[in-house]
C-alpha cells in the first residue's frame, strides 16, 4: 500500500480547544499506516490557494501536550470566501501533494465548503476523502448534540455574567441597569448559558434570545418590571437579537465581517437597548459587550469540553482512513457522557441550529430547568451563586440594624 498524506486546516474563528482537536488528529494519523505525513494548511484553504503548509508529522508528544493546551487556531483561522474557480486550484494542490486524506475543522460554513469540495473531487474522479470536524463556540452546527469550544465557551459566559450581577447589585444606586451582549450569531446558545451559574429558578433577571422577536414596548415593561421588583437588572440578550419586523438591533455589519456567504457579523443591540431604557425609564443603563474572551480563554477551560475536542480529532482521522469521505464527525448525548457519531455533510452544509423553545421561558424571559440540566456537564463545576435570598435578608437586617444605631453595640 502506498502512503498518502494527510492535510489539515482550521477554519473560522478560534475556540478555547479547538487546537485539542487538532492534537488528537495529529496523534491519531501517526497510528494509521495508510497515512505517511501530516501537513498543516495555514489559514484554512488560503494556504492551499497560496502554498502556505507547515509539517505537523515530527512535533514531539511535549509539543503535543502543550497544543491540547494552547487557545485559539494554531494554524490560524480563516473566513475567506471560497469562489468556484478556487474549487479546481485546491484540488491541484492537493493532488501534487500526494493528498489522501482532509480534515477541515470548523462550522457550518465550513462544512458547506467540505461539502462542495467533496463534490468538486467526486465529479473529477480524484481519490481524496474529506472529513468535517466540527466547532464552533456558537453551537450551531445541526445533528451533533453540541459542538467543541461551545462548553469552554459557555463556562466563561456564566462565570462572567454570574459575577457581573455581583457587581451590578452592589452599584445600582450608581448603574441601575446593564445590557449584556453574547456571541452567538443569530442563535441564543451562548447567551442563554449566561443563567448556569446564577441559577434559572433563582434570578429574575432576563434573557431575550435571537430566536425570539423582541417588541421595544415589551422589553421596556420587562425591564421596568423587574427594576422595581429587585432595584437593578442585569439583562443578557444574543448578538443578533431581533426587533418585531426581523430586523437585528444590532444594525450595522461589522466593516468588512462577512464570511462564506452565510453568516454576517453585526455589533451595536446592547448599545442600542442601553439607549432605549436610558431614554424610556430615565435609568443609568450601560452596554456590556463580553468580547473575544468568550471563545478563547484559556483559565475557562471545561475538562469535558477539552476532552470531546481531542476526542473528535481523533474520530475524524480513523473516518478519513476507512473512506469515509463526504460525513461530519458528531457527538451523541448518552446521560452525561458523548459517544461519537457521524452524519452526512448534506445535513450540516450552511444549516443553522436555533435554540430549542423548550428550552426558553418566553413569559419570564430565562432559560428552563431542562436546558441546565442538558448544558451542566458540558461545563463542569461551578461554584454555587453567593446572593441566595437567606443571604440578601440577613445583609438588609444588619444594614437596617447599622441605620438604627445599634450596630457596634450588638453583643
Amino acid at each position: 500500500m502506498k502512503k498518502k498524506s494527510l492535510f489539515v486546516a482550521q477554519s473560522g474563528g478560534p475556540t478555547s480547544v479547538i487546537n485539542s482537536t487538532l492534537a488528537g488528529i495529529i496523534i491519531e494519523a501517526r497510528k494509521q499506516l495508510q497515512v505517511d505525513r501530516v501537513y498543516g494548511l495555514v489559514h484554512g484553504l488560503e494556504g492551499a490557494l497560496r502554498g502556505e503548509v507547515i509539517d505537523l508529522s515530527n512535533l514531539a508528544q511535549e509539543e503535543l501536550d502543550k497544543l491540547r493546551r494552547t487557545p485559539a487556531a494554531i494554524l490560524g483561522g480563516s473566513r475567506y470566501s471560497l469562489m468556484d474557480e478556487d474549487l479546481a486550484k485546491i484540488i491541484s494542490f492537493f493532488k501534487e501533494n500526494d493528498c489522501r486524506y482532509f480534515l477541515f475543522i470548523g462550522g457550518n460554513g465550513t462544512m458547506d465548503t467540505c461539502l462542495k469540495l467533496q463534490n468538486a473531487c467526486r465529479q473529477e474522479k480524484v481519490s481524496i476523502e474529506v472529513v468535517g470536524v466540527p466547532k464552533t463556540v456558537d453551537n450551531d452546527l445541526k445533528v451533533t448534540d453540541h459542538s467543541p469550544g461551545y462548553g469552554s465557551a459557555a463556562r466563561y459566559v456564566a462565570l462572567s455574567v454570574r459575577d457581573q450581577a455581583l457587581d451590578l447589585q452592589a452599584m445600582q444606586r450608581f448603574e441601575q441597569v446593564r445590557i449584556v451582549e453574547t456571541m452567538g450569531r443569530m442563535v441564543g446558545w451562548l447567551a442563554a448559558s449566561a443563567f448556569l451559574a446564577m441559577g434559572p429558578t433563582r434570578t429574575i433577571n432576563p434573557l431575550f434570545i435571537p430566536e425570539i422577536p423582541v417588541d421595544e414596548n415589551d422589553f421596556i415593561q420587562h425591564i421596568d418590571k423587574v427594576y422595581r421588583e429587585q432595584g437593578y437588572v442585569l439583562a443578557v440578550i444574543g448578538e443578533g437579537l431581533r426587533n418585531k419586523e426581523g430586523e437585528p438591533f444590532g444594525s450595522k455589519p461589522f466593516v468588512g465581517m462577512t464570511d462564506n456567504g452565510c453568516h454576517t457579523v453585526r455589533t451595536g443591540a446592547a448599545e442600542y437597548l442601553a439607549r432605549l431604557v436610558n431614554q424610556t425609564l430615565g435609568l443609568r443603563a450601560r452596554a456590556q459587550i463580553l468580547g473575544m474572551n468568550q471563545r478563547s480563554f484559556a483559565y475557562c477551560v471545561s475538562r469535558v469540553d477539552e476532552e470531546e475536542a481531542y476526542r473528535v480529532g481523533r474520530a475524524a482521522v480513523k473516518l478519513a482512513v476507512s473512506d469515509g469521505g463526504g460525513q461530519m464527525v458528531t457527538l451523541v448525548r448518552q446521560g452525561d457522557c458523548s459517544a461519537i457519531g457521524t452524519t452526512p455533510l448534506e445535513r450540516v452544509a450552511g444549516v443553522e441550529r436555533q435554540f430549542p423553545l423548550n428550552y426558553y421561558d418566553q413569559i419570564n424571559k430565562r432559560v428552563t430547568l431542562e436546558f441546565v440540566d442538558w448544558l451542566a456537564p458540558l461545563v463542569g463545576e461551578i461554584e454555587p451563586v453567593l446572593w441566595s435570598k437567606d443571604i440578601r435578608t440577613a445583609v438588609n437586617q444588619e444594614i437596617a440594624a447599622c441605620r438604627g444605631g445599634n450596630y457596634f453595640g450588638r453583643g
